[in-house]
């Protein structure tokens, strides 16, 4: 990546090994990034989510395809496995994942180096192959050009440069990581090179190479690194030691690193109190962590759960009769998400009491399974429904909803013919 920003090209191919060497590897905002988002996705739990021709819902937790996600490999466990998947996912823009045996109810799913392998181009948007490795432990993967079936599952990114792969963040971010990381190798280079004074040296006369050679080997030995910053140069012979102050573009260095930073969390969205405590307070963490999660993990991990699902169910068998079975996290989980969970719960609270929803449609949209007798609107300021009204005038009732700004259209309406007596 550092190439691109040097040479200012305005092409910036992909290349995965130079994302994960120079973006992933060794830049500090990079890592962070990917880090914060794969921990992220990797702390929900996975359940089997089943809904009936009515929409009911029901959670199973023990599906055998459980125990498969739980265990994915003999060398991983499902947060292992998905910390893996996300991380190829943030850094190379796509993720492959090799399911065996080739055929029958899959044993184990591992994660392929993205760098190691060749999409071979087919019709229909359809890939012909998949190609891993090279030389003699190269592996030949088929697609069934029909339904696009394969032993390796694909996980990419939009790439509007090419259909075939995905395209990584460090792509649009390359300039920004460059900047980061040439910053912090000048940085590096002042604390060893530049903790001696900066200046120049002049001679009255004009010096041998072999006392310039001498002074150079007295700078590196007595003024160069932290232990030495701030000594004072003692030179003899008509030498005189000249300091330079620093230039504007040298003040604006730390502010280049800055804008470098937060732009890379913004390609990566990561919010930046997340990523540097500069911009971090009390005050604004949550809501950091909930845009985190609203705007970037649960997004990402409807993607990576659902195209799972799509790739080993089928293979556990068919689902029941008039039912609908998918792959599915637990968000309730997530104490990130609890804020939004309680303004979504007082919302359907107040729709509720305000004679907006029925109970069960407050319970479906929460995530709820449906309660008997709890399908008509309750009135408000009594909390009853209609069927409940005791046929004698009820003067308290009809109180209650001209305070809740019902018409009295509306109430000989609803309360008919209930409201006759006191007619």
């Amino acid at each position: 990546m550092t190439t691109f920003f040097i040479n200012g090209t305005d092409s910036l191919p992909q290349n995965i090994k130079a994302y994960a060497k120079e973006g992933y590897s060794q830049n500090p905002v990079v890592f962070a990034c990917a880090n914060i988002i794969a921990s992220a996705a990797a702390s929900v739990k996975l359940e089997l989510h089943s809904f009936d021709a009515k929409g009911q819902k029901k959670v199973d937790t023990a599906a055998p395809i459980l125990s498969l996600m739980a265990q994915p490999n003999k060398m991983q466990t499902w947060e292992d496995f998905a910390l893996e998947l996300v991380a190829w996912h943030r850094v190379a823009g796509e993720v492959f994942i090799l399911r065996l045996p080739e055929t029958g109810k899959p044993v184990e799913l591992h994660i392929l180096n993205p760098d190691a392998m060749e999409v071979k181009p087919g019709k229909g948007g359809i890939p012909e192959q998949y190609v891993f490795g090279s030389g003699p432990d190269k592996k030949t993967f088929p697609v069934n050009q029909f339904d696009g079936t394969s032993q390796i599952l694909h996980i990419k990114t939009f790439n509007p440069l090419d259909p075939w792969r995905g395209l990584s963040p460090l792509s649009p971010a390359a300039r920004a990581v460059d900047i980061h990381n040439q910053g912090s190798a000048w940085n590096s280079a002042l604390l060893v090179n530049g903790a001696r004074p900066s200046g120049v040296v002049e001679f009255t006369n004009a010096p041998s190479e072999t006392t310039l050679s001498q002074l150079r080997e007295y700078f590196k030995k007595a003024w160069q690194g932290a232990v030495n910053a701030g000594n004072i140069p003692l030179l003899t012979g008509g030498a005189k030691f000249t300091p330079l102050s620093h230039n504007p573009k040298d003040m604006d260095f730390q502010k280049n690193m800055g804008e470098a930073a937060k732009n890379t969390g913004l390609v990566y969205g990561v919010p930046l109190p997340l990523l540097t405590m500069d911009a971090a307070t009390f005050s604004n963490m949550d809501s950091a962590q909930e845009r985190l999660w609203t705007e970037t993990v649960l997004p990402l991990l409807n993607v990576v759960i659902k195209k799972l699902g799509q790739f080993v169910m089928p293979l556990y068998g068919a689902a029941e009769k008039n039912t609908r079975t998918y792959l599915a996290y637990n968000s309730e989980s997530v104490p990130a998400l609890e804020p939004k969970r309680e303004r979504l719960f007082k919302r359907m609270k107040d729709a509720v009491a305000g004679s907006l929803l029925t109970p069960n449609e407050a319970r479906a949209e929460m995530g709820y399974a449906e309660l008997d007798g709890a399908d008509q609107l309750l009135i408000a300021g009594t909390m009853k429904p209609l069927d409940a009204i005791e046929t004698q005038p009820n003067t308290e009732l009809v109180k209650a909803m001209k305070a809740s700004g019902y018409t009295a259209a509306e109430i000989a309406d609803a309360l008919a013919p209930h409201l006759k007596a006191a007619a």
